[in-house]
């Protein structure tokens, strides 16, 4: 009995660890952030109660300074700079098709020169870098294509530019792929021992092999018809402007979330309002479809705004806009009149012959995310770091001529990403790495939506690059390309940035990602997680850091497609209260977080501002929750910037829309350098509010527009930074950069550095160049963690001396003018005559 019990008692025991072992098993099998759902995206908007929306009981009291339209739809988010150096602030703007332009940010009146022409679409920011190293800094422009383009300050498209090579791979790269030959539910993706039990399993499984993989971890092949996804209609760019589908859409991030159900609910919320949106730019609000299929049939896939009918005198409003032939000539603008038309050439872009090979193809190179300016290897030489995406464009591949030059293939096997360096000296690739490798066919997809961050997460003065893929890897590279131990972690589709910020103020970094199944995870650098919160909605853009409600703790604000803006605690992940804050409609944009409280008024915390699908500027007090709206009247996927644009002493913020329209709005609080938002990333890596937190700023005096004369000048500033009870992030590198431009035959960058220990206010001397000519002062200063601030002015040297030249050439000739005039006889004289007949 006593040996049957001990045999009774070992298989017990034997049954139990084999029982564990499968669960464990199984746990492993599935990633937890790809086994959750966007389950709030089926759900429909609220009813918009306009009376209420409108009579807020927090009113911000903005003011629409000016409105322009510029020539098409701007998707991505304007930059705000002053181009040419003449004390006045521009905007940047890049329209979706063809046209770069800039507005005046004092009227929104188009600068000489411009809109400039080029030959793409853009899904890019505008960046300001001088490639010519001729004191000027051009506007570099990524482009859908696979080139990044530079315009002079005139709106001249250089003939200098950036070609992202195209990627070469074998054509049967996809031959006897399993659904997914590799388990990668583990933070390390590139495990040998799961790798070679996929290879022997595929050598069971499969009689004639597979062909071999550079990085088999991240090759994802599954069963469906090719290019029937709906991110087709994201990166598919060659359409007409009124039929656009943008690079944030919500296609088959959110097919496990009931995308059906969530187009219904958006077109059966009702509305007295109604967008002012042609018919077919419905259909890009949708966000992505199949471009194989007939726009016509997404026309009706609209956000929250009203279907029905218009009625007869609210329809006859827009004849205005229909009969276009018998407008005045003020409305008749065409942007292909102004400039000879032999100077633009073709209106499609084209892409150049493929090589005939027979065993490799080569995928065509795309640009759907802003590069990032940095000297990421610190060899005192600037590089360009672009996230590249690879694949054949189906509308322009359904060309067959087009389509001939690929011998017949299947386009739709041949998707993948990756991370390509210039140097920005010689304008040539640097060093390129390869990252995912997918078909078009499967849920996730070797697309890359995320602009990549730059950050030095090991303080070797190197900068590590951060970049999130839509196939759902986060990466992190070193400044050779090489991939970080543990990296890459697995979540659902990343689609916004991943940010590198101290969300916990304890002083050092750390790393935030998103996801389209609504999961936002904090990471260690090593790759430790330290919190994630799942907020069942599609995340579409990075988050922003601030302190939202005034409490002295670093709080995460998060945009979503329902609608709700949520507030995380950067400490553990929870939610802050009273948020989600809810609106009507889609929230597509990163959220500006800014001080708007006006002069002499104490207010703790932060004003959130961002666009809502619904048509509405909201302007959402922190700590209350309490909103304030514009209504617009349109949709909108870039972000609202925050500046004095117009020139005055308040602070202006710039909103661009979907139906091309550029609205500047005043509000009643003071401008303060640190409140301005030119860019999303303000700069490179900080998507944080810097007001009241961390920052350095040129002071106003010594900012203001002017003349200097003599040898030198002096410049002051100032270093903020307090908020962390941990202390401050010295030391600070600061650099202090002054751009000449003109007939200047010296150092066309005269730059200085020192090393700061604390915050404070500081002064530096910088040397007078012996010219006429501005001049461009930029201050950027990087903390111990290498989170990149900066602050700039134009000013002129020696205007004034020569305009005194001039006057001291004239006034001696006026004075003698004068003095002839003061001096000129009295009363008429006879002239002397000399006749001999004096009687007459």
């Amino acid at each position: 009995m006593p040996m049957k019990s001990s045999m009774k008692k070992l298989l017990i025991l034997f049954y139990f660890i084999i029982f564990s072992c499968l669960i464990n098993f199984a746990a492993a099998e599935t990633n937890k952030f790809r086994s959750r759902e966007a389950s709030d995206d089926s759900l429909g908007y609220p009813e918009i109660d306009e009376e209420s929306l409108l009579n807020t009981k927090c009113p911000r009291n903005l003011e629409l300074r000016w409105q322009t339209e510029v020539s098409s739809s701007i998707y991505a988010t304007p930059l705000i700079a002053d181009i040419n150096s003449d004390g006045k602030l521009d905007i940047v703007v890049p329209s979706f098709v063809h046209y770069l332009e800039v507005l005046e940010g004092s009227d929104g009146d188009k600068l000489p020169g411009w809109p400039a022409f080029h030959q793409s679409t853009v899904h890019a920011s505008p960046l300001l870098y001088d490639i010519d190293k001729d004191g000027v800094r051009e506007i570099a422009l990524a482009t859908y294509n696979g080139e990044v383009l530079f315009f002079r300050t005139s709106g001249y498209l250089m003939v200098d530019k950036l070609e992202v090579p195209r990627r070469k791979i074998r054509k049967d790269w996809h031959v006897g792929l399993n659904p997914d030959p590799v388990d990668r539910s583990h933070p390390d993706v590139h495990d040998d021992t799961l790798i070679q039990q996929a290879s022997e399993t595929k050598l069971h499984s499969q009689t004639n092999g597979s062909a071999p993989l550079g990085n088999s971890s991240v090759t994802s092949s599954t069963s469906g018809s090719v290019g029937s996804s709906g991110n087709e209609g994201k990166i598919n760019s060659s359409q007409a402007e009124t039929d656009i589908k943008m690079a944030t859409s919500v296609d088959n991030s959110t097919r496990n979330a009931g995308t059906t159900e969530t187009t219904k609910a958006e077109n059966s919320t009702s509305s007295g309002r109604r967008l002012l949106e042609d018919t077919n730019t419905k259909g890009t609000q949708d966000g992505g479809s199949d471009p194989n299929v007939d726009s016509k049939e997404n026309v009706q896939a609209a956000t929250v705004e009203n279907d029905e009918g218009l009625e007869i005198e609210a329809d006859k409003s827009f004849e205005l806009f229909r009969d276009s032939d018998e407008l005045a000539d003020e409305y008749n603008y065409d942007y292909d009149d102004y400039v000879d038309d032999n100077m633009w050439g073709a209106e499609e872009w084209a892409e150049d012959k493929h090589e005939k090979m027979e065993d490799y193809v080569n995928i065509d190179s795309h640009i759907l995310c802003t590069p990032v300016i940095a000297d990421i290897d610190n060899d005192g030489k600037q590089e360009m770091i672009v996230a590249v995406s690879y694949f054949f464009d189906h509308e322009y591949y359904d060309n067959p001529e087009h389509r001939s030059e690929l011998g017949g293939i299947d386009i739709g096997k041949y998707v993948a990403g990756g991370i390509v360096v210039f140097d920005l000296d010689t304008k040539q690739v640097k060093w390129t790495r390869e990252l995912d490798l997918s078909k078009d066919s499967g849920d996730f997809r070797a697309y890359i939506y995320s602009s990549p961050t730059v950050v030095d997460l090991d303080g070797d003065g190197n900068l590590d690059i951060l970049v999130g893929t839509s196939f759902g890897l986060f990466y992190i590279l070193d400044h050779n390309g090489k991939v970080r131990d543990k990296f890459p972690l697995e979540m659902a589709e990343i689609q916004g940035s991943v940010i590198a910020a101290d969300i916990n103020d304890d002083g050092k970094i750390e790393l935030v990602t998103t996801d389209t199944h609504g999961n936002v995870a904090a990471w260690t650098p090593e790759g430790v997680e330290i919190w994630e919160q799942h907020l069942k909605s599609l995340v579409p853009q990075r988050p922003t850091v601030g302190d939202v409600d005034g409490d002295g703790h670093t709080d995460i604000v998060v945009p979503t497609i329902s609608g709700n803006i949520y507030v995380l605690s950067g400490k553990d992940g929870s939610f802050v209260r009273p948020y989600p804050y809810r609106t009507h409609g889609r929230v597509m944009n990163q959220v500006l977080l800014v001080d708007l409280s006006k002069r002499g008024e104490k207010q703790k915390g932060l004003t959130l501002v961002t666009t809502s699908f619904d048509g509405y500027l909201y302007l959402i007090d922190g700590p209350s929750s309490c909103a304030d709206v514009v209504d617009i009247g349109e949709t909108s996927y870039s972000m609202v910037l925050a500046d004095n644009v117009d020139g005055g002493d308040d602070l202006d913020l710039i909103v661009t829309t979907m139906n091309g329209n550029v609205f500047c709005f005043s509000t009643p609080a003071p401008q303060h350098p640190l409140k301005s938002w030119r860019s999303p990333n303000q700069g490179r890596n900080n998507v944080a509010n810097r007001f009241g937190r961390e920052g350095i700023h040129i002071s106003q005096s010594s900012r203001a527009f002017r003349d200097e004369e003599g040898k030198h000048f002096w410049l002051e500033f100032e270093i903020v930074d307090g908020y962390r009870s941990s202390g401050s992030q010295a030391p600070y590198n600061v650099t202090m950069t002054l751009l000449v431009p003109g007939n200047y035959q010296g150092e066309r960058r005269i730059t200085q550095s020192q090393i700061y220990n604390s915050p404070g206010k500081y002064r530096i001397k910088l040397p007078t160049v012996p010219v006429r000519t501005t001049g461009t002062v930029v201050l950027e200063m990087v903390d111990k963690n290498k989170i990149h601030f900066s602050d700039e002015f134009s000013l002129t040297f020696h205007m004034y001396y020569y305009r005194l030249l001039k006057w001291l050439m004239v006034l001696p000739m006026l004075g003698m003018f004068g003095l002839l005039v003061i001096l000129r006889p009295q009363e008429a004289m006879p002239l002397p005559s000399f006749s001999r007949n004096t009687d007459l």
